[in-house]
């Protein structure tokens, strides 16, 4: 989903991301999009910090892994790659839902490589895909009413982003791969790893998530050894494209305040 983007996207190396700022003495953020995520997701957080960060968004290429792939651990290891690949490190990490997942999987096996990190609607403990529910294939408004769940405001599930999800949970293979990927995700619980994660991290929470509720954000805030958790009222599980001024805000605070 969210797959168009008006920024450049850039491709080396077998992987497709956004880059932009320069590196120079800026410190580089990673941003990591959710398992229904993609490169749009991050676009006011571009428009607004490019000429203060180097900002490097990659495509995780969820439909283009083999069966045996598809689990966080791997993915983190696909990240340990993408960033070798750029001679990226050390980084900043930012991540939604899966994207969290990833960061906190990176985070544990390359602590002197993530300078901070900021978690957003982060899988990795309890989370709902979809509601509690497979998708029927094919019945577009129950996939609406699932899609609604990522929201508080069910108006940001346009037509477009719902002809993006139709094209998706219709075609079994694509279908196929984002259920086992949630298995795998739900199975692999990092509670009892947090504390080994001495990272300073940002919780930035929406208070009407339904994917990863409030109480989800407030384990994390007690079982990492550096945690702040910060609340946006009136929001759901994508806190930067629901409320991206208010998830600006606190994301300036804490970066540049600490």
């Amino acid at each position: 989903m969210f797959t168009d983007t008006k920024y450049s996207i850039q491709q080396t190396g077998g992987y497709r991301f956004i880059r932009e700022g320069t590196e120079n003495d800026r410190p580089t953020f990673v941003l990591l999009h959710g398992m229904f995520g993609g490169l749009s997701n991050f676009e006011h957080l571009l428009d607004h910090l490019h000429d203060r960060f180097h900002l490097v968004v990659p495509e995780i290429p969820l439909y283009d892994l083999k069966y045996t792939q598809l689990k966080i651990s791997y993915l983190s290891e696909w990240l340990d790659q993408f960033l070798e690949s750029l001679q990226l490190k050390p980084v900043m990490l930012l991540g939604n839902s899966m994207g969290g997942h990833i960061a906190l999987d990176y985070a544990l096996n390359h602590q002197n490589e993530v300078e901070k990190m900021i978690l957003t609607g982060s899988s990795g403990l309890f989370e709902n895909e979809f509601g509690d529910s497979v998708p029927r294939r094919g019945d577009r408004q129950y996939i609406r009413e699932r899609a609604e769940l990522t929201f508080y405001d069910p108006a940001m599930v346009t037509e477009s982003l719902m002809d993006e999800i139709m094209e998706i949970v219709n075609s079994k293979r694509k279908l196929i791969k984002l259920v086992r990927l949630a298995r795998a995700t739900h199975k692999y619980n990092m509670e009892d790893l947090l504390p080994q994660i001495d990272v300073p991290t940002m919780l930035i929470w929406g208070s009407e998530d339904k994917i990863t509720p409030p109480e989800v954000a407030r384990t994390f805030h007690e079982r990492l050894p550096d945690a702040h958790l910060e609340w946006i009222d009136r929001c759901g599980h994508a806190p930067m494209m629901e409320r991206p001024d208010d998830f600006l805000a606190i994301l300036e605070n804490y970066v540049f305040d600490n």
